[in-house]
């Protein structure tokens, strides 16, 4: 290579090292989103300070399994039917309550924002405007997250643990894709 070329792979470390953390982020981002969304359904233990999930109240288990739609809304599930077969009252099947499954509305409006990824930020979560209202919208995330105390929602954390159990896997996709993009210089 001569002094030239040297120059131009030299120079072009900057741009290329902007573009290869980039890449790290996003598959970062998705990693995080898939960690989080893997929670609903399952009780979660405590985890990097935050707390386990709390079980569903008999009444919220039950509501689940009323009929939403048509002649029969109001009434019992045949799924309902079979919980109570099987566990004899609302609230003891564990995971067969699916914590954070309802409508799948929640689960469905997490997802990642890569507006401002040129400065280094990706964000993960319901995106503004997301469910209008319910479960999958803004605030209905943050009742679930945070807890909403005038509604006797607790938190049951998915974001936030889904990032910290991710650190050392984002730690290493970011340098992954530098070390490949060093690679490439030169060549």
């Amino acid at each position: 290579m001569d002094f030239n070329g040297l120059f131009q792979a030299l120079s072009s470390i900057p741009e290329g090292v902007q573009r290869a953390t980039n890449q790290g982020l996003r598959k970062s981002a998705v990693i995080v989103m898939k960690r989080a969304k893997s929670k609903f359904g399952t009780y979660q233990p405590a985890s990097h300070g935050y707390p386990a999930w709390p079980k569903l109240k008999p009444e919220t288990v039950r509501r689940k399994h009323l009929v939403r739609t048509g002649r029969s809304k109001g009434k019992l599930s045949r799924a309902a039917t079979r919980y109570l077969r099987n566990f004899g009252a609302w609230g003891a099947g564990g995971n067969a309550d699916s914590p954070l499954v309802d409508t799948g509305h929640l689960k469905n409006a997490i997802t990642v924002d890569e507006a401002e990824i040129s400065s280094g930020t990706v964000y993960v979560g319901v995106a503004k405007g997301a469910g209008g209202g319910g479960s999958g919208s803004v605030a209905g995330a943050a009742a679930h997250e945070f807890g909403y105390s005038p509604k006797g929602i607790p938190a049951r954390p998915y974001l936030r643990p889904a990032l910290e159990e991710s650190r050392e896997e984002i730690k290493n996709t970011v340098a992954q894709a530098i070390l490949d993009e060093l690679g490439r210089i030169g060549r």
